[in-house]
């Protein structure tokens, strides 16, 4: 049913139970993973007097390829098909959401999942969510996993 499945990634809780229902729909339907993390590097603001941006950018980035190497531990031990990914956001996809689903859309993803409440903190309260913009925005189908306690 689903051949590829695009999975985002924050390190939280909640992406890493979406991590793992991926996995499972993932090895029962012989699917391809592509794992994403996205570094927001667009939305800082480089001209602030008390912020390296530089430093800042490199702090996200490394970030970012931990939480990759977290999944891909866990992935290899599985035996699935999988790539992993480092996005960034750009002028022309400013937010996390238009970013992961241009991905989605650019792979020919057949699914994306994600969880429901990701390290997203002040911009959640101003935006909304990640994964609530990606339901809205996605013209595949988004499979929403909710953290325990949700």
């Amino acid at each position: 049913m689903y051949k590829k499945i695009l999975v985002a990634v924050d390190g939280s809780d909640t992406s890493k139970l979406a991590l793992k229902e991926a996995m499972n729909l993932a090895g029962d339907c012989g699917s391809i993973l592509r794992i994403v993390y996205v570094v927001d590097i667009y939305n800082m603001y480089a001209e602030a007097e008390y912020m390296n941006y530089k430093e800042v950018q490199k702090s996200l980035e490394r970030e970012g390829e931990m939480v990759l190497e977290r999944a891909k531990r866990s992935l290899k031990q599985s035996g699935i098909s999988f790539s992993q990914h480092l996005i960034k956001t750009s002028s022309r996809k400013p937010r996390v959401a238009e970013t992961i689903v241009a991905d989605a859309d650019k792979w020919k993803a057949d699914l994306i999942v994600v969880g429901t409440h990701g390290r997203r903190g002040f911009s959640r309260f101003l935006l909304g969510s990640v994964a609530e913009s990606i339901a809205r925005v996605a013209t595949k189908p988004v499979l929403l996993i909710r953290g325990k306690g949700n």
